[in-house]
């Protein structure tokens, strides 16, 4: 639960920043790297819940072994 919230936040903060940069960037400087004005922040937030969700993914997978318990059992 305290991770949803935290990723929430973080996703929040990421859209405002992507808008700040949209502020400082040309439509042409925009459209060089792929984007437009309506899709700019969108794309930046799916990134991102991508990359949080692998993350997710590839601590949750993980387990520590205790090598001195290998074959205890």
């Amino acid at each position: 639960m305290f991770r949803n919230f935290f990723n929430a936040l973080i996703v929040a903060r990421q859209a405002t920043a992507a808008r700040q940069v949209m502020d400082y960037m040309s439509d042409r400087q925009l459209n060089d790297l792929g984007y437009d004005r309506s899709t700019f922040v969108a794309v930046q937030t799916a990134i991102l819940i991508a990359e949080l969700a692998a993350k997710d993914g590839a601590t949750q997978n993980s387990v520590p072994v205790n090598a001195n318990l290998v074959g205890a059992l």
